[in-house]
């Protein structure tokens, strides 16, 4: 979880790269004539496309004379765009679009989700998490295996939830934890779950519920689940990806993030209180599959 998402690094060194070539009013064509590289190469280096060319952003410094602080960022964020992190190997697995969201995850600071609908992946059980892969085919695609994106999900819950990891906030709005998204039992234990990991992390593990009959500052009405990054780099970046039922919307613009952590402001001042929240879902779970001798 140390290393920065090279997802999110590509990103930043692309738009600083377009951000160079703008101050000095240079065009894309006339660096790759200058540099010898195809123009399609400098385009998809500022557009963020995987490896970038380690020569061509060291020749783009030298071109431009670069300082020597600014020319250590681009190349540290050139080197981790390179990086290729353990979901790689097993992305077709495990499922492209959680690969995405494990490379979005990884050298975090802090993660904070809204789940509209269903618990978040980052604090599903094994029985919860299987059920819905179950119920959603049409969003896998060739060479999918359940089993390998149950393993996956557990790898990238044990990674937040380490020591070191990034602190995690999550609103869940009160449909994701009544909604039977599972077995009743599977339901009432990932509850259980959440409680469990709330209750061994206090420290970096904060969960909210949000009731279903709260007024919203601004009458505020959230139309999608979504998860906010930020990032240990030293540019302190952020992302935030949007979840939809084809695919997933990714930004790292400040101004297209900047919607969201307001948004995410007025969802956790109108949510109930962690302690209160724990309390509902113990409620929930016991409606669901009482424990024997328990009290609510």
């Amino acid at each position: 979880m140390t290393r920065p998402s090279p997802y999110v690094r590509r990103q930043w060194l692309g738009r600083e790269i377009r951000r160079l070539r703008e101050e000095h009013d240079i065009t894309s064509e006339s660096v790759a004539r200058a540099l010898g590289f195809p123009r399609q190469q400098i385009s998809a280096l500022e557009n963020g496309h995987l490896g970038p060319d380690i020569d061509l952003v060291s020749g783009i410094c030298d071109y431009l004379t670069v300082g020597v602080n600014r020319r250590a960022a681009i190349m540290d964020a050139a080197a981790d765009g390179w990086a290729r992190g353990w979901w790689i190997a097993d992305a077709k697995r495990m499922g492209s679009r959680q690969a995405v969201y494990a490379d979005l995850e990884s050298g975090t600071k802090t993660i904070t989700e809204f789940a509209i609908s269903l618990i978040p992946g980052l604090l599903q059980t094994p029985a919860y998490a299987a059920a819905r892969l179950r119920s959603e085919p049409a969003r896998h695609g060739d060479g999918f295996d359940p089993a390998a994106a149950v393993a996956a999900r557990a790898r990238r819950q044990s990674l937040v939830l380490a020591a070191g990891g990034p602190r995690y906030e999550a609103v869940i709005d009160e449909s994701a934890i009544r909604r039977r998204a599972a077995d009743p039992a599977a339901v009432a234990e990932q509850l259980r779950h959440v409680i469990a990991v709330c209750t061994n992390h206090p420290s970096s593990v904060v969960v909210q519920v949000l009731p279903s009959d709260t007024s919203i500052t601004g009458h505020s009405a959230p139309r999608s689940a979504y998860s906010i990054y930020r990032y240990r780099d030293p540019q302190g970046s952020r992302a935030v990806a949007v979840d939809t039922l084809t695919r997933d919307m990714i930004h790292t613009d400040p101004d297209e993030l900047d919607p969201y952590v307001g948004l995410h402001s007025r969802l956790k001042a109108a949510a109930l209180p962690p302690d209160s929240s724990i309390r509902l879902l113990r409620a929930v779970a016991e409606s669901l599959a009482p424990t024997e001798g328990a009290s609510i």
